[in-house]
């Protein structure tokens, strides 16, 4: 599984965001600066996490983006759903199947590494990347 680079710089623009949460909006061009990402595409990542409930954003002066919820509430899997669709390893693991071979003898060994990423990737949540007080 590769993950493709928008959900690769949602990931980073997100946690700007999780490291920010309770403080007030964060403009894009802050986000895009810190982790060194392009605004253009980071705008159209933002309006699909926008859209997916995790992020709210305020427009005029002042305004910018932030978590729709606490950072405890979102997990890497939602960010990457958000930004992809869902989550498929293969061909077989699209719904409905994108494979044509019924009997397929190895989609049992798909299905569990569908089943191991989904359940990693649902375990991780934005504060568990977070810095630790001390």
């Amino acid at each position: 599984m590769k993950l493709s680079m928008a959900a690769e710089l949602g990931i980073r623009g997100i946690l700007t965001l999780a490291e920010e949460h309770g403080q007030g909006p964060v403009p894009l061009e802050e986000i895009c600066r810190r982790r060194d990402l392009p605004k253009e595409y980071v705008a159209k990542i933002f309006t699909s996490l926008t859209r997916a409930g995790l992020v709210d954003a305020v427009r005029g002066k002042g305004g910018g983006h932030f978590l729709a919820k606490p950072p405890e509430e979102i997990t890497l899997l939602e960010v990457i759903e958000a930004i992809e669709g869902p989550l498929a390893t293969n061909l077989c693991q699209h719904t409905p199947p994108r494979c044509q071979e019924v009997d397929c003898p190895v989609r049992p060994v798909w299905s569990e590494i569908q089943e191991q990423v989904r359940a990693i990737l649902g375990s991780k949540h934005l504060s568990d990347f977070l810095p630790k007080a001390p």
